[in-house]
């Protein structure tokens, strides 16, 4: 597959979750797809496919979430270790906020 392709169809992935899933949609810290295709188009946010140029391994699960008056991306990363990360990113900034590693 091609290495544009992936983050696009990610992306497709996620906003089509979303959309299919409103009880997902309307969780408060959580923003559905429509909304994160405005804060994109109007330059609130980077596009996820900047983000996911700082990831290493393979992406598991990817969500953008509004905490702490921050825009967020959250992202699971199965390491070629096994082991899972999650990784918070600053949506405007594209800043690295938090690094965990999941039990």
């Amino acid at each position: 597959m091609k290495p544009l392709l992936k983050p696009a169809i990610l992306l497709l992935s996620l906003l089509t979750l979303t959309a299919a899933s409103p009880a997902l949609a309307d969780k408060e810290d959580e923003l559905n797809y429509r909304e994160a295709r405005r804060l994109m188009e109007n330059g609130t946010i980077l596009p996820l496919q900047t983000i996911l140029k700082k990831v290493q391994g393979s992406i598991l699960e990817v969500e953008l979430e509004h905490e702490r008056g921050l825009y967020l991306y959250e992202i699971e990363v199965l390491n070629s270790n096994g082991t899972v990360t999650e990784l918070e990113f600053d949506a405007t900034t594209g800043k690295l906020v938090k690094s965990e590693l999941e039990d």
